[in-house]
C-alpha cells in the first residue's frame, strides 16, 4: 500500500496526540475528553482513506480489511436486515465522528437495495450495549434513517412514509440490528422476531 499524503498526515497527528497524553501524567478530564474526540476524528478519517484505497486496487485480495467490513445488509421475506458492528452513539457524543462513520458505512452497504420500498415502512431497531440499565432514548439513531433515504430505500422519514420502534438490550458484544419492512408486513416481522427471541427476549 502506498500511503497517501492525507493518510500520512492523519497517522502523524494521531502519533503526536498519543505521545502528548503519554508524556503528561496529570491529564485532566477535559484534556482526556479532547483526546478521545480527536481519536474518533482520526479513526473516521483513516478508515475513509482506507475505503478510498480499497476502491482503487485492481484485485480484491489487495484490499485492507477493517471494521467497515463488518457492516452487513441482507434481504429475506421482504425484510431488509442491517447489521451495525457497534451500538448507536449517544446524544452527548455527537461532537465525535462516530455517527458520521456509521452513516458512511450504512450508505455503502445498503446501496444494492435502492428503491426497495415505495409504500410506508416499519423500522425495528435493536441496540446492544455493554452498559447496565442504559437509557434507549439517549441513543442517536438518525444515521439509520438518513442512510435509507440517501439510497432511496425509503422515500422519506416523515409520518406519511415511516414509523419505527427501538429496543435496547445489555450485551457484552456491542452492535445494532435494524429490520426494515413494509407497513403491511409489520405483524409478520414482529412475530418472526418473537419466535427468534429477539423481541422481548426476557419473556
Amino acid at each position: 500500500m502506498i500511503i497517501s499524503d492525507k493518510l500520512y498526515t492523519e497517522l502523524s497527528n494521531l502519533e503526536n496526540e498519543i505521545h502528548t497524553v503519554r508524556q503528561n501524567k496529570a491529564v485532566n478530564d477535559l484534556q482526556i475528553e479532547g483526546f478521545l474526540k480527536n481519536l474518533e476524528k482520526r479513526r473516521y478519517n483513516i478508515l475513509n482513506e482506507i475505503r478510498l484505497y480499497n476502491k482503487t486496487v485492481e484485485y480484491s485480495t489487495e484490499r485492507i480489511k477493517n471494521i467497515s467490513d463488518e457492516y452487513k445488509a441482507t434481504v429475506n421475506d421482504n425484510v431488509l436486515k442491517i447489521h451495525i458492528p457497534e451500538p448507536m452513539p449517544s446524544y452527548k457524543n455527537l461532537k465525535t465522528h462516530a455517527f458520521k462513520n456509521i452513516l458512511v458505512n450504512l450508505i455503502e452497504v445498503t446501496k444494492p437495495y435502492s428503491n426497495m420500498f415505495k409504500d410506508k415502512v416499519f423500522v425495528f431497531i435493536n441496540i446492544y450495549d455493554n452498559i447496565k440499565n442504559w437509557d434507549v432514548d439517549n441513543k442517536f439513531i438518525k444515521p439509520i434513517f438518513d442512510s435509507l433515504i440517501a439510497n432511496n430505500i425509503i422515500e422519506d422519514d416523515n409520518i406519511e412514509k415511516m414509523f419505527y420502534c427501538v429496543q435496547g438490550e445489555f450485551s457484552e458484544k456491542q452492535h445494532t440490528e435494524v429490520y426494515v419492512t413494509t407497513q403491511k408486513n409489520t405483524i409478520n416481522l414482529l412475530e418472526s422476531l418473537l419466535a427468534q427471541n429477539v423481541l422481548f427476549p426476557e419473556f
